[in-house]
């Protein structure tokens, strides 16, 4: 049995490919560094971070990437000689590039330019060694999925694009996959947006720049649509991998919700369902449908539960800086086992660089603590629930002579204010801890309650814009310097 999501928490647009005895995925990241994160599993239901794909500036430009604007879905592919390939987009630079790596275990090649207009790239290594790009965008003024042959070492177009499909609807057409099996090229993509009209459907076509045909009468395989109340909704964006003993799989975004109010927080998280082949088309789940415990799978591991420890480099663990990444704001002391955080400017500066060290919340009931070292602190510093700059929480600490004042700050929108604090006397260090359930986040400063808000103050349907991203845990520090000891505990309370 398994549960999903397998990728619990902010884990978006799911790509995967397998090499060697070992899957591996990618998920989208937007506005944070480093960009495209990097999974595996040797089972599809235990994953592992293994770091992320794009960890150099040189590779990623993210300085005025809006929230949940930057880098959207990628895809991961690998050629028949182990050559690693990654292909996405950045939203900010309005470019489509790809790079390449022959260790996964290494760092990948500098970014090569594909195109300017689609977003959602994907790619096919054909059997004579040929590769096919696609994303949707516009051919000759029309809207919907295009697809061209190119060189992946270098991202050069070898044909102009042709245009494959419209689509079914016409309405957010995008996530293009095209896989080859029994004669026949099928062309996968998701529509009705990336909420709670989201699905995904397949055409197929004999010839790879089509037509593509919808032969069976309903091309739609994943769709939770009509399962309002289920607590799983917005399924789509998918992508297929064949397992070695000839099994299929898919892995797609959804999110979690509850039926009453219908909101989320967690952000979109990577799901697997099983896929059965009918009358040479395939079928996610039960016709379309999936469910959050699963018989039939492979056997999962229970624990969800993490430390991050500072006797190991960050790059150990899935963490996320947003923006720009500031090396120098982030001074890790193995031997002390400590982080000092150099706050350069206030966390919920508009399209800013916080320095701000964040971890997903993978689950409704979970727990983050982190202890603050006082005697080092200069300006403020804490623990957030954040989303982005213009939605979070955050239990923040400022030292006096005879006091350590803890204040609980909301920002919401544009509007932020102090709604609880307490005083500490002074120490040498302070445990800040949150512990969310399924309606609030509860904070506490050594043990002492400070205060509690609404887990859908984050929800992404109350936002101002779009919101792709989830809920993190972080530390940060502002305007000063602020150290943290031993390690940041994450753990599941179910």
């Amino acid at each position: 049995m398994y549960r999903n999501p397998v990728i619990p928490g902010f884990a978006p647009d799911p790509s995967i490919t397998y090499w060697n005895g070992h899957y591996y995925l990618v998920t989208s990241t937007f506005e944070y560094f480093p960009g495209v994160s990097l999974w595996t599993s040797d089972n599809l239901v235990d994953w592992t971070s293994k770091g992320a794909v794009l960890t150099r500036t040189s590779q990623l430009d993210l300085s005025g990437a809006a929230s949940s604007s930057g880098l959207y879905a990628a895809s991961i592919r690998v050629n028949a000689n182990g050559r690693f390939y990654m292909v996405t987009t950045n939203k900010y630079t309005h470019e489509n590039f790809i790079c390449h790596t022959d260790d996964i275990d290494g760092p990948w090649s500098e970014i090569s330019f594909i195109a300017k207009d689609g977003i959602d790239p994907s790619l096919l290594f054909l059997s004579d060694g040929r590769c096919f790009y696609t994303s949707n965008g516009s051919v000759d003024g029309v809207r919907g999925i295009k697809g061209a042959f190119i060189n992946p070492d270098t991202g050069e177009l070898l044909e102009d694009f042709h245009l494959l499909s419209t689509g079914l609807n016409g309405h957010a057409t995008e996530g293009p996959h095209i896989y080859e099996k029994d004669g026949w090229y099928y062309l996968m993509f998701a529509e009705g947006g990336t909420g709670y009209g989201h699905y995904e459907a397949i055409l197929r076509s004999k010839d790879i720049h089509g037509p593509y045909e919808n032969l069976d009468g309903n091309p739609v395989i994943l769709s939770h649509v009509p399962r309002k109340g289920h607590p799983i909704q917005a399924t789509g964006h998918a992508d297929l991998i064949q397992t070695p003993n000839g099994d299929w799989y898919a892995v797609f975004l959804g999110i979690r919700v509850k039926p009453r109010p219908l909101l989320h927080h967690l952000g979109r998280e990577t799901f697997l369902a099983k896929v059965s082949w009918e009358n040479g088309w395939p079928m996610v789940g039960d016709h379309g449908f999936v469910e959050l415990e699963n018989a039939e799978g492979p056997e999962q591991k229970d624990s969800r539960d993490y430390s991050v420890c500072f006797d190991r480099t960050l790059e150990h663990y899935p963490y996320l800086k947003v923006r720009v990444p500031k090396e120098d704001c982030y001074q890790l002391d193995l031997k002390a086992k400590s982080l000092t955080l150099m706050g350069e400017e206030p966390i919920n500066t508009p399209l800013g660089h916080p320095t701000l060290l964040a971890f997903r919340q993978k689950g409704l009931n979970e727990s983050m603590k982190a202890t603050l070292d006082q005697t080092k602190l200069e300006g403020t510093a804490g623990i957030a629930s954040w989303l982005s700059c213009d939605y979070h929480y955050r239990l923040q600490v400022t030292k006096s002579k005879t006091e350590n004042v803890v204040s609980l700050i909301r920002h919401l929108h544009d509007f932020e204010a102090v709604t609880e604090q307490i005083s500490l006397p002074i120490a040498d260090s302070v445990e800040l801890e949150i512990q969310s359930d399924d309606e609030f986040y509860h904070f506490y400063a050594d043990g002492h309650f400070v205060g509690k808000a609404s887990v859908y103050g984050l929800a992404s349907e109350g936002t101002m814009y779009n919101t792709f991203t989830g809920a993190l845990f972080a530390i940060y520090a502002e305007n000063g310097k602020a150290t943290f000891q031993n390690e940041i505990h994450m753990e599941s309370k179910r």
